[in-house]
Formats: C-alpha cells, sequence, structure tokens
C-alpha cells in the first residue's frame, strides 16, 4: 500500500475544475494518514494523542525501590565506585553515634561485632554500635551497595521486621590485622504492606578495617543465594506471620 501511494504522489497532474482540485487538496491529507511515511514529521494533535501516561509514584514506593536496590551486573571481584545519591530517600551521609573508638584492636572489634550480631541482630534491627564503623562506610552486598552508615541505618530500619526476623550467627573471626569475617543465617518477614517472606539463607561478611584507626570502613556480604531471588521473594506477597 505505501508503495502504491508513493507512486501516486509521483504521478503527473493533469488540468482540474476547481471542484476537482479542492476535492484533491481534501484527499491529500487522508492519504497521508492512511499511509504515513517514514520520514514525514507527526502533526501536533497526533504527536499528543502518542503520549504515555504519566505514573504518579509516592514517597512509600519511592523508598521501597530505593531500599530493594537494582542487581548490579558487575562482579563482585570488580565493584564499581559507590557514591551516596543526594537526592535518595535514604538521606545524606551524616555523622551518628558517639566518639569514634579508634583504641580497639582487631580482636577487639570482632568481640564487639559479634555482640552486635548475636545479641543486637543488627541486620533486621539497625542496632550496632555506630563507635566501630566509619560514618562513611561502605555497605555491599548482592542487590545493594551504600555508602554511609546513617544510609545504612535508614535502609535496615525499612526493611525488615524485627519482631519475626532473626540472625544465627555462626562464626565470627579475625582472619587479618585489618579483616573480620562472619558467618551467618538470616530469615524473617519485610516491612512492605504485602508481607513478603524472606526464607532462610546463608551468608558470609567481610569487615574490613581501617589500618590506622581499626575501624570499619566496607562490609562486604555474599550469599547462596543470587541477588534476582531476593528480589524476587521481596515482590512476593504472603498472608504474614502465623497464617
Amino acid at each position: 500500500m505505501a508503495h502504491q501511494m508513493s507512486s501516486i504522489a509521483r504521478a503527473p497532474v493533469t488540468a482540474a475544475t476547481p471542484l476537482a482540485a479542492a476535492r484533491d487538496r481534501c484527499r491529500r491529507p487522508v492519504a497521508a494518514c492512511a499511509s504515513p511515511r517514514d520520514d514525514a514529521e507527526p502533526s501536533s494533535s497526533s504527536s499528543s494523542s502518542l503520549e504515555l501516561p504519566r505514573v504518579k509514584v509516592d514517597r512509600r514506593h519511592a523508598l521501597i525501590a530505593a531500599t530493594v536496590g537494582v542487581l548490579t551486573t558487575a562482579s563482585a571481584s570488580r565493584l564499581p565506585p559507590a557514591s551516596a545519591l543526594p537526592l535518595a530517600p535514604l538521606g545524606a551521609v551524616k555523622r551518628v553515634g558517639g566518639d569514634k573508638r579508634t583504641d580497639l584492636t582487631a580482636q577487639k572489634v570482632r568481640d564487639q561485632l559479634e555482640r552486635d550480631l548475636r545479641d543486637g541482630q543488627y541486620f533486621v534491627t539497625g542496632n550496632l554500635t555506630r563507635e566501630i564503623f566509619q560514618d562513611d562506610c561502605r555497605f555491599t552486598d548482592p542487590t545493594n551497595d551504600v555508602v554511609g552508615l546513617s544510609r545504612y541505618l535508614t535502609a535496615l530500619g525499612l526493611l525488615f521486621d524485627p519482631a519475626t526476623s532473626s540472625v544465627d550467627l555462626y562464626d565470627i573471626k579475625v582472619t587479618s590485622d585489618t579483616t573480620v569475617e562472619a558467618e551467618w543465617q538470616l530469615q524473617g518477614y519485610l516491612r512492605f504492606p504485602w508481607k513478603p517472606r524472606v526464607e532462610p539463607y546463608t551468608g558470609r561478611t567481610t569487615y574490613t578495617l581501617d589500618p590506622d584507626t581499626k575501624l570499619v570502613k566496607t562490609q562486604f556480604q555474599t550469599w547462596n543465594i543470587s541477588g534476582a531471588k531476593a528480589i524476587a521473594e521481596s515482590f512476593t506477597p504472603t498472608a504474614g506471620p502465623g497464617e
């Protein structure tokens, strides 16, 4: 049909009566609409009719999206530099806690982390000792990459329901002058309205300490499940605990 219309457009124009000329003028826009050419410019009315509807995103959904994060395709061995987004719902990086404990050895940092994990359950509660972490500490796992202790604590507060979630610490040890490693299992429910269930999974956390201050400067996690599975669970509705 497009070929036929272009052939008609190239046909020689014969003399026409005023009535025929008026009829031709009325037909031209109809032909153009019936078989638009690729290089034709859309009219203003056509452009407006093709606009996609705008989607409204409220603050709650923005917080959820920012907390869950985006699954990265980069390998764990070559993570790109992370940065705190100034407009992100998690807020700006700010100082939290009291004076930093720069007088601790790696063993004492390990002992405090054990208490924070075993007793404080900080992966699901946020109850960690702020004084042993740098304020600009970087927290990385298969689904999130957050810079800033304050931002990480905000994220934890949006994620797990402490009443229905738990962390079981298997082991934690000093592996070098600047490294502490922990092995654990986590399970529970997220705070989202659709009550997603996080099935038990195991993980390893590597804490890297600043060589001078012995403050934790990075927390890096690996899991026995993929980031894709974790995100899928986060958006799978359930009836909730006890149902």
